[in-house]
């Protein structure tokens, strides 16, 4: 019988609701207990949940199962961000965690986010034993459910005023030090607003905020930025209000993407490059050593951005797409001063530290969205002319944003990717498919006219363009492709040759555009 083993990706676990049933729900909760007592070997767990209406059916599972194994556990009765979650999971650095939520996805979705003890990311291959790879086992095996002589214990953990105040410190956001400034939040029916509001208030910013309340119906559509139709009455309020700054975030809050008055989304990796001087200042006495700052940037980055952030003193390393991965690179080199990345699906990520008095105590590679929307609201009013500049460096930039193509016949995506390989590269093309370190992108870059690695003192031709293609890990049977050039029309070409490939999948059935 398929036991809905396709719900077990790379990074977290995620399905249909409708995929499941009362005994797989409880099948899931055993195993993922097991895990955690058996693998990780915790005696308590951190469990909140997003505003998705299937997650409180999901969370009393789990609740019962770890109390029924003898494990206590701190529970977010309430929707929570992921940001939150992780916060929270910082300050029981000796317990595990499990967010339940489905991220970005329409709400018939649910799934579970993973950490380990000190918020050690859980992913597949990636935490103790495997990490979800023995979740599976565990699954696909349907034991009895671990019964301890002693039941734990279900404590309530809410972390929103702690969470809000170490992110405004952190950020060197003050009591009324955005005042004069006017935001505007979309918060597309998810859980992120109760601390946005509670944050920028206490900065004194004027706010006019969009589906600031959770509402798991999603009525403004799929909580996804990316989806034109979800966000675009938020572009017109952009474009129609008299707004310094705008910000949009997705179902679970770690997603965080911003706008320009114009209501064009402000480029990840050129706001992260007026975000590093102060990323670096809050980091200056943190290393004794002399050299340089380094962060892991998105396979997708706009090679304009990447410059932009080489100028600033920090190394840019490409680094391959997924959050645990990302987060366990981090983590893996702090050490070295590789203190932050970003996604070009508008994720942000940093070392951060336990303790804000004490960095010494040691730091957590997580997601802090509210921290770098307080930052980027400081940044723009202290450097406004900063981001008129990269707003004019954007003008230049023609890009079509990651798009999927997703597959009834998965065994033809390896094909498809090698088909487009074979395209760009006859035609020219530089193919990258491995990270500065040698190990593996899981993507393909595709640059014509431009290097592998970009210093400060690159230089850019007059016709250059980028291709960048992976397998998405997140969702189920799907590609995403995302093209940026120098001009509209090479930027049209290029798409269009990716397009035509993946026209000939969909003809023979293969194949469908759209998710």
């Amino acid at each position: 019988m398929d036991k809905n083993l396709g719900m077990f990706k790379l990074y977290d676990i995620r399905t249909k609701f409708s995929n499941l049933d009362k005994e797989s729900i409880s099948n899931l909760s055993n195993s993922i207990v097991r895990y955690y007592k058996e693998d990780v070997e915790v005696d308590s767990v951190v469990i909140s949940r997003d505003a998705r209406l299937n997650c409180p059916t999901l969370t009393e599972s789990l609740v019962k199962a770890f109390k029924e194994a003898g494990i206590d556990v701190y529970l977010n009765p309430l929707q929570s961000s992921t940001c939150l979650f992780y916060f929270t999971c910082m300050s029981m650095r000796s317990s595990g965690g499990i967010m339940i939520t489905a991220s970005h996805n329409p709400g018939e979705y649910v799934g579970f986010k993973f950490v380990g003890k000190d918020v050690i990311p859980i992913a597949t291959e990636c935490g103790p034993n495997g990490g979800i790879r023995k979740i599976k086992e565990y699954y696909k095996e349907d034991r009895e459910p671990i019964k301890a002589d002693k039941k734990g214990s279900l404590y309530p953990i809410l972390k929103n005023k702690e969470y809000v105040e170490y992110s405004m410190k952190l950020a060197g956001v003050e009591k009324d030090s955005l005042k004069g400034m006017r935001i505007f939040g979309e918060f597309l029916s998810g859980a992120s607003g109760v601390d946005f509001l509670m944050a920028f208030s206490e900065a004194g910013a004027t706010l006019e905020l969009s589906n600031v309340v959770p509402d798991g119906f999603f009525p403004q559509g799929p909580p996804n930025p990316i989806v034109e139709a979800s966000i675009a009455p938020s572009r017109r309020i952009m474009r129609e209000g008299d707004f310094d700054l705008g910000f949009c975030f997705d179902g679970d809050g770690d997603r965080m993407d911003l706008m320009y008055s114009s209501g064009e989304q402000i480029i990840p990796g050129l706001n992260m490059s007026i975000l590093i001087p102060y990323i670096k200042d809050i980091y200056k006495d943190a290393y004794p050593t002399d050299s340089p700052f380094k962060a892991f940037v998105d396979v997708k980055a706009i090679p304009l951005a990447l410059i932009e952030i080489a100028k600033v003193g920090i190394e840019p390393h490409i680094i391959r797409n997924g959050h645990s991965f990302i987060k366990e690179k981090l983590r893996e080199y702090c050490k070295e001063k590789y203190v932050v990345s970003e996604e070009e699906s508008a994720h942000y990520y940093m070392n951060f530290p336990f303790d804000l008095s004490d960095f010494s105590k040691g730091m957590a590679a997580v997601e802090n969205t509210l921290f770098f929307a307080l930052l980027s609201a400081k940044a723009l009013k202290e450097n406004r002319e900063k981001y008129k500049r990269i707003e004019e460096i954007q003008k230049g930039i023609n890009r079509y944003r990651e798009w999927p193509l997703t597959f009834t016949d998965p065994s033809k995506m390896d094909q498809i990717m090698s088909d487009v390989e074979t395209a760009m590269t006859e035609r020219g093309a530089l193919l990258i498919k491995d990270m500065d370190d040698g190990s593996d992108l899981d993507a393909a870059l595709m640059r014509f006219n431009l290097p592998k690695v970009f210093d400060s003192n690159s230089n850019f031709p007059e016709d250059w363009v980028q291709v960048a293609q992976r397998i998405s890990r997140s969702e189920d049977a799907m590609t995403r492709w995302e093209v940026v050039a120098s001009s509209q029309e090479l930027c049209d070409k290029y798409n269009n040759i990716i397009i035509d490939i993946a026209k000939s999948y969909v003809d023979k059935g293969w194949a469908y555009f759209g998710e």
